[in-house]
């Protein structure tokens, strides 16, 4: 029957508990939250946070939630919506690698403010990411990748179902209600790639639209309004609608071996702010500036190696890459990246700013960047190759195999935390930040997380 895959996973989501869990996959969740808390906090100062927060308050009026870092109570809704655009902005947020989904960002969006509301514990927040981003990356592996070259942003249009299972289970939902909130949040689901293009706001807003189509869906089936039982692989449903013309649906990804092999600790954190996939040609670059002593002036050409499925949207066109229009822009351009970890040396939350996109230095030396095919990243997803030609014949080349953040090369507990630092610096106070990280590297044990929230905000 049609309608079994839904209540498969809406019964898994509804019966789980950390009891049942690996340590390993507890650990990670937990790094996970620690880390989008960090990269949430880095963006809040930034005009485009301040314009989401805005338009929200405008359109949601009323309190009883709070966006994260923040002490001023306001809908629910707007919390969500403005969560969700602080974790995409600097394109810093976890990577399923199969999927290219950004898994935790929409979970935590919709599961920061419902936690520190209700005052919920540690181990029920973990237990709904869990379940909110674990669905998530299998959804992404019944077509993985195909979307982005039909013009969808796959975070947008699976966050809304990872949003729907991680609030659903923090209010302790039955599986019939999760289920018809997941049919709900089938008809929510947008995001275009258009903003890839001319980088344009709207795709920063994507997380955002997800966490509030997610409560939009949960509160319907909470309401008695029926959803779609078969909204994943009925005829109408949602991938036969959005990948028109596919036979190959992988629909058995969802939940074949669910809480037996955990999709999550496929996910990636990031160690540089920009699209995951240009993220080894930074460590190549950097690692070559460093080792040679490179200066600008000193390059006659440099090539990339990058998977070919990546030149439409990191390399392609040309013109439009080596001179990004806005700072989201360069984040999904390879020549400016390249270029500008070359010239700098570390691309961390401050890269990519307006000053680095107008560089003439950084500018001459992108259009020296070249891009090829680099078959071997086409398995791994998780490699690149940099080579670098000299004024004096030399040709220096470095390759990255397994990107830091991966499965295969993981970023350890004490990287995470070094990035949260990183990342909090100029927001939260010393004290603040050594608090945060103690309480969120226990947060199974925490009985109420509202005081670890209501810690985050701004030191006055």
């Amino acid at each position: 029957m049609s309608e079994g895959l839904n209540r498969r996973a809406a019964g898994w989501a509804a019966g789980l508990t950390l009891d049942q869990v690996p340590a390993e996959v507890v650990e990670s969740t937990k790094l996970r939250v620690l880390d989008l808390i960090g990269v949430m906090l880095a963006a809040k100062p930034l005009e485009l946070v301040a314009a989401a927060r805005r338009a929200a308050l405008a359109l949601e009026g009323g309190g009883g939630a709070r966006i994260l870092g923040e002490a001023e109570a306001v809908a629910p809704m707007a919390a969500a919506f403005v969560n969700g655009v602080m974790t995409a902005v600097l394109e810093f947020d976890d990577t399923h690698i199969e999927s290219f989904i950004h898994p935790t960002a929409p979970c935590v969006a919709v599961g920061f403010p419902e936690v520190q509301r209700r005052r919920l514990s540690g181990r029920q927040l973990i237990e709904a990411v869990l379940v909110g981003s674990e669905l998530t990356c299998r959804l992404g592996r019944i077509t993985p990748v195909r979307l982005h070259n039909l013009g969808f942003h796959p975070t947008a249009v699976f966050g809304v179902f990872g949003g729907a299972y991680t609030l659903a289970k923090l209010r302790g939902l039955g599986a019939g209600v999760i289920a018809d909130a997941i049919g709900a949040a089938g008809s929510l689901s947008a995001g275009l790639n258009a903003s890839f293009e001319d980088g344009s706001s709207t795709k920063m807003m994507h997380v955002g639209f997800a966490a509030t189509g997610a409560m939009r869906a949960v509160a319907l089936a909470q309401a008695g309004i029926s959803g779609p039982g078969p909204v994943y692989d009925g005829r109408f449903g949602w991938f036969r609608s959005h990948v028109q013309g596919r036979e190959d649906l992988r629909f058995d990804a969802l939940c074949d071996g669910l809480g037996e092999e955990w999709e999550v600790l496929n996910i990636a954190s990031k160690v540089h702010p920009c699209a995951f996939t240009m993220m080894p040609h930074i460590e190549a670059a950097i690692a070559l500036r460093n080792t040679h002593d490179l200066r600008p002036e000193d390059i006659a050409q440099v090539v990339a190696r990058i998977g070919k499925r990546s030149f439409p949207t990191m390399c392609e066109p040309v013109a439009d890459k080596r001179r990004p229009a806005t700072t989201w822009h360069g984040r999904i351009s390879l020549q400016h990246t390249v270029a500008e970890a070359l010239v700098h040396g570390r691309m961390d939350k401050d890269a990519y700013a307006e000053a680095s996109l107008r560089d003439p230095v950084i500018n001459a030396l992108a259009d020296k960047v070249l891009h090829e095919d680099d078959p071997e990243t086409e398995a791994t997803r998780s490699g690149g190759t940099v080579i670098v030609r000299l004024h004096d014949g030399r040709e220096l080349t470095h390759r990255i195999d397994d990107m830091r953040g991966t499965r295969s090369n993981p970023m350890s507990r004490y990287d995470v935390v070094a990035k949260f630092r990183a990342n909090t610096r100029d927001v939260l106070s010393a004290g603040q930040a050594d608090s945060a990280i103690d309480s969120l590297l226990r947060l199974d044990a925490l009985e109420d997380v509202a005081p670890l929230f209501e810690g985050l905000c701004a030191a006055g």
